[in-house]
């Protein structure tokens, strides 16, 4: 769901927005916060994984 909201909103195909988050460890960032990021809000969490990847050398 994440993945589909992050494309969504960058204008991305799916499989374009989970290999730009796969690259700069958003995927696994998710994979181990899961506990907690599930209880937040959708538009949060693709907020704060925008910055992530912004911070780990992603350019959107």
């Amino acid at each position: 769901m994440i993945v589909a909201l992050f494309a969504k909103k960058h204008r991305y195909s799916e499989p374009v927005a989970y290999q730009y988050i796969h690259k700069y460890g958003g995927a696994k960032l998710l994979v181990d916060h899961y506990g907690f990021l599930h209880t937040q809000d959708y538009e949060q969490v693709v907020e704060d994984l925008d910055e992530f990847c912004h911070r780990q050398g992603g350019c959107i």
